[in-house]
């Protein structure tokens, strides 16, 4: 008994050494090359997990792919980093892929009344420039389009299939959900009200 516990113990400190020697930690924020807190963490199956975090020294947010190894040590693979809201924009969104997965996160301002984000398109004739017009009950409605998250802490975090457009197509509706901001693939963060000019 004592024997298979000495030889456990081993095996474990190996691991670990040679996850040192890798770039591997145990803690998902020791995996960051960024001195940041944690703010949304979600599992990518099969991979490991993707982070959204708010840097500590300029208070911008990224997200980073964390690779999981061994089941609990993880490994760095890439993100997408220093990003704020720009003054008088209603949320900033940042996104990050490979052939596999596509993440998005978004931010909102602190005084925002933006509470749920939905990532997706089924109005496929909208320009960045159109004024049009969708609640979040049709978003609800049409599953197979949207993903939503509700806003939590300023954030909203999304793993996603594939990058497309209809991926890279951001709306944000209020606690009434009524359409308050949008970002159409090809086009800047918009306020709803904004006029827009061809």
């Amino acid at each position: 008994m004592r024997k298979g516990l000495i030889i456990v113990g081993l095996c474990l400190l190996v691991i670990l050494g040679f996850g040192a020697v890798q770039g591997l930690h145990v803690n998902e924020i020791n995996a960051l090359p960024h001195d940041g807190r944690i703010v949304k963490s979600k599992e990518i199956h099969g991979y490991g997990q993707v982070v959204l975090f708010e840097d500590n020294q300029d208070q911008s947010f990224g997200i980073a792919k964390l690779e999981k190894k061994f089941g609990f040590l993880h490994r760095y693979d890439g993100s997408s980093y220093g990003r704020t809201v720009e003054e008088g924009k209603p949320f900033e969104a940042t996104g990050l892929g490979d052939l596999n997965h596509f993440v998005v996160g978004v931010v909102t301002t602190r005084e925002s009344d933006i509470k749920y984000i939905a990532v997706g398109n089924h109005l496929k004739d909208v320009s960045s420039s159109q004024s049009y017009e969708l609640s979040l009950e049709e978003v609800k409605a049409n599953p197979d389009d949207y993903q939503l998250e509700e806003i939590d802490d300023q954030y909203a975090l999304f793993v996603l299939d594939e990058y497309t457009e209809e991926n890279w197509t951001i709306r944000a509706f209020d606690q009434d959900g009524n359409i308050v901001a949008d970002k159409i693939f090809g086009g800047e963060v918009r306020y709803m009200n904004e006029e827009r000019v061809d």
